[in-house]
């Protein structure tokens, strides 16, 4: 939910524009809510405030200047390549746009082209990192997008760790070159009164925004509260005024274990402002902002010895001929095209189910009478091909009553059909964040859903005949048979595991918001990634609320920060769904189920629970369980807290300490 220019939605921020020359304005922000009247106490103090951060700012301290007066809190920032005089003029122009643009209001901020500036009646000395906004150019590369799109990212993550050092104090700007021999231009830069964690950790944070949506375009732009970062083919900043800084660059190359790297000297300008080497914090702190887009990255390749046989050889190429037969348990489970295309009706409108990632879904009866959901892949999407096949060798192996039941499937030229059981009640979302439907779903009920996902999870994770990591656990990839028991779907971006496996390097795929922080920055997948997962979709069933948007109009926290908060607070009870107030008796359950969300999303990935330990505290009879350590991205606040957070995940790993919730575990009801 968006606030009316509210604070806690609107940040410290700063605009690296789209060219060089005339600092103009970009965007604003103004604090409409509270006003001043003229000739007020609190107009003469801004007044003072703005002309001593314009006239009197100390341009050694690297164009970077705060004051206050009275009841007024002001900031300015100027780019870190700009000389002290055109550092002055862009001031100049901030001050005289802010006044133009907030009017009366009590608190404003402007982006120019090469400054920015800010002032509130309220403190704002902290770490912001909320995405204000997304620029790009529309216009994609043409030549080898996915190559461009890896330069990109190496380029970023590169003057990520440059901006973040203490010798450079979060500024770093530097180009490279991709395999067309293409240029490009990159920048990020943090405020200069963070540390370096939260340099690291906000830039990180904006990467994982800029790069699923972008990295293909020729230029974009991530505005956070706190920083920003952007890439461009033409340089756009001063590079003179800068200090070059070459420094190797590492070009991994995704495929086996064997492969070997490339490393690649590239120009590095960085000019003088400052950070720590400290990314290895970030991960505690990279899951708040998170948006709900699914992404796909490019460059995924299995392990040698989990590559499908060669009768799936053309399942990667558009269009190309796809052989199924070696995959599927049966023959029976293949369908002909004319059997599905009558079935649907011709896969008429009025029988649409809904719209997944990769094509719509589709209501048909065949001959015998039996009811099926037909998923048909786009043909113009190379992943849904690939999706596709994935689906075909894993779906058709496992069985279990948690997981969507494959019926079968067609590839006949040119279509890509998936046929799976039909589900009358469509998928947990239509009903949890429906404000009439959801009040169908009482305490038992979610309880029950709860219990059956996690042991659909454990059977992927320990039971079947290979272990899977889902990857995409969300509430509508859940969906809900006649009587609202649980089975977990859409396997498109699964990953089998060998048993001598710990863990895979892959391309990250997923949904924002799910998604676990140590496989953003890094791309190793664990089934403590679908567990993250698992304890954000538990929040959501217990609030009501989706995970992006705010628990409560008084704090306008995220979900999982709010409840975090309450837990310390110890009001955890206050996160639960106003719906369930009928089933209040069950209260202490709903808590206990909170609590075990939180053990689920710990920034540690190792102090995560297992899915047979998760499955034995919903239904076990033990009454104690660990205290959770924080969230990934809980209190961006200050630096030492988040760097507290991450040691106690990590350096307490065997010292889990057990305490007492309460003497309830979450029963399940079967249907008499």
């Amino acid at each position: 939910m968006q606030s009316r220019w509210s604070w806690r939605y609107v940040g410290l921020t700063f605009v690296l524009a789209f060219g060089g020359g005339m600092s103009d304005l970009r965007t604003y922000r103004c604090k409409n809510d509270t006003t001043y009247p003229p000739g007020s106490r609190f107009s003469k103090d801004f007044e003072r405030v703005l002309d001593n951060l314009v006239q009197s700012m100390n341009v050694t301290a690297h164009g970077f200047n705060t004051y206050s007066y009275g009841e007024v809190n002001g900031l300015v920032q100027c780019r870190g390549d700009l000389v002290p005089a055109e550092c002055s003029n862009c001031l100049g122009e901030a001050s005289f746009s802010v006044q133009q643009m907030c009017g009366n209001a009590k608190g404003g901020l402007v982006w120019l082209e090469r400054c920015f500036l800010r002032y509130s009646n309220h403190s704002f000395s902290q770490l912001d990192a909320r995405v204000l906004a997304m620029l790009e150019n529309p216009q994609r590369v043409t030549k080898d997008p996915d190559g461009f799109g890896n330069r990109v990212a190496d380029l970023l993550r590169y003057l990520m760790r440059g901006a973040s050092d203490p010798a450079h104090k979060g500024f770093a700007a530097g180009f490279t070159r991709d395999s067309s021999k293409e240029d490009i231009y990159g920048l990020v830069e943090c405020l200069r009164d963070l540390s370096a964690v939260e340099c690291r950790t906000c830039l990180s944070i904006g990467f994982y925004h800029l790069y699923p949506c972008c990295a293909q375009k020729q230029g974009a732009e991530a505005l956070l509260g706190s920083c920003t970062l952007r890439f461009e083919t033409y340089p756009f900043f001063n590079l003179s005024a800068a200090s070059p800084f070459a420094m190797p660059l590492t070009t991994p190359t995704t495929g086996s274990s064997s492969s070997k790297t490339s490393s690649r000297r590239v120009p590095i300008l960085v000019g003088a402002i400052g950070g720590g080497l400290l990314a290895v914090a970030v991960c505690v702190c990279l899951f708040r902002f998170l948006l709900r887009n699914k992404v796909g990255l490019p460059s995924i390749r299995r392990p040698s010895s989990l590559r499908r046989p060669s009768s799936l050889s053309g399942a990667g190429e558009r269009g190309g001929p796809v052989d199924v037969s070696g995959s599927l348990l049966n023959p029976q489970m293949i369908f002909s095209l004319e059997t599905l295309t009558e079935a649907t009706g011709k896969f008429h409108e009025d029988n649409k189910l809904g719209e997944g990632g990769f094509g719509p879904v589709y209501k048909g009866t065949i001959s015998d009478g039996t009811e099926i959901a037909v998923k048909k892949l786009s043909l113009r999407s190379v992943q849904g091909t690939t999706e596709f096949m994935n689906e075909v060798r894993i779906v058709a192996k496992i069985q279990h009553r948690n997981l969507v039941k494959l019926l079968g499937c067609c590839a006949e030229e040119p279509e890509r059909l998936l046929v799976y059981e039909y589900l009358p009640n469509k998928s947990l979302d239509t009903f949890l964040f429906d404000p009439e439907r959801r009040k169908m779903l009482d305490w038992q009920k979610r309880c029950n859903i709860v219990v059956g996902i996690a042991r659909g999870l454990l059977y992927l994770h320990e039971d079947s005949q290979v272990r899977i990591i889902h990857r995409d656990i969300k509430a509508n990839n859940i969906l809900l048979d006649e009587k609202l028991k649980p089975k977990i779907a859409d396997f498109g971006l699964a990953r089998l595991f060998a048993e001598d496996q710990s863990h895979l390097s892959t391309g990250v795929a997923g949904t924002l918001g799910y998604m676990a922080p140590e496989y953003i920055m890094h791309g190793q997948l664990t089934e403590k990634a679908d567990v993250f997962s698992f304890g954000v979709l538990l929040l959501e069933i217990v609030s009501g609320k989706k995970n992006n948007s705010v628990l409560s109009e008084e704090d306008m926290l995220p979900l999982l920060d709010a409840t975090w908060k309450h837990y310390e607070a110890g009001t955890i009870s206050e996160t639960i769904d106003p719906c369930l107030k009928q089933s209040m008796l069950y209260s202490e359950e709903m808590c206990r189920v909170s609590h075990i969300a939180l053990l689920c999303t710990q920034g540690s990935a190792q102090l995560r629970p297992t899915m047979s330990e998760i499955v034995v505290m919903l239904t076990g009879k033990d009454n104690s369980l660990p205290l959770p350590t924080q969230p990934a991205m809980i209190d961006l606040n200050n630096a030492e807290h988040a760097k507290a957070a991450f040691e106690a995940a990590n350096e307490n790993l065997h010292n889990s300490v057990s305490v007492t919730v309460n003497d309830a575990t979450c029963s399940v009801v079967e249907p008499r």
